[in-house]
């Protein structure tokens, strides 16, 4: 499972980027299960109900001369992620640090004969860590519809049409 920003996607609207953004805000009142915030430049929503790890939808509006250029990206919540790396490093740190009083690396900072033995407490750091992303597969896998709702709620709102359908040639017939 990716735990980065999934690829965005690229979309072109024929509205300004504050008429996108009062679109989207509207769809978003009309909503009861979504919600979020708007400016001119940027969107971003998720759904009322879910867990830690839901998804969130962030669209980057940009001026373009034909209408607007929308890039939808989604994925975890940047705060809840920058919580994860912090609880990743500080359970590496103390895991390492327990190998290093196990191993009695360092004269003043080692465990007893007793604490050796106890592998329930030895490995305590790394089962935490193990928890971790348990929990964060699981809370992934709950909200993985919330990505393609979001964002069909979003292209629809702004009527806005995928740029590789929008800058193909026609073809003649």
């Amino acid at each position: 499972m990716v735990y980065r920003m999934a690829k965005p996607g690229q979309f072109t609207s024929r509205f300004t980027p504050v008429e996108c953004s009062l679109k989207a805000q509207s769809a978003i009142v009309s909503e009861a299960d979504v919600v979020g915030m708007t400016t001119d430049r940027l969107v971003l929503i998720r759904k009322l109900k879910g867990n830690m790890f839901q998804t969130v939808l962030r669209a980057k509006l940009k001026q373009e001369p034909d209408g607007t250029s929308i890039e939808l990206t989604t994925g975890m919540d940047r705060i809840m992620f920058v919580f994860m790396c912090f609880f990743l490093v500080a359970f590496t740190a103390i895991a390492v640090l327990f190998l290093a009083a196990w191993l009695r690396i360092f004269q003043s900072f080692q465990f007893s004969d007793q604490d050796r033995r106890d592998w329930l407490f030895l490995s305590t750091p790394v089962i935490s860590i193990a928890v971790g992303f348990a929990l964060v597969h699981l809370g992934r896998y709950l909200s993985r519809d919330e990505a393609p709702f979001l964002t069909r709620l979003v292209v629809e709102a702004t009527e806005a049409k995928s740029k590789a359908k929008a800058t193909a040639p026609k073809s003649a017939a």
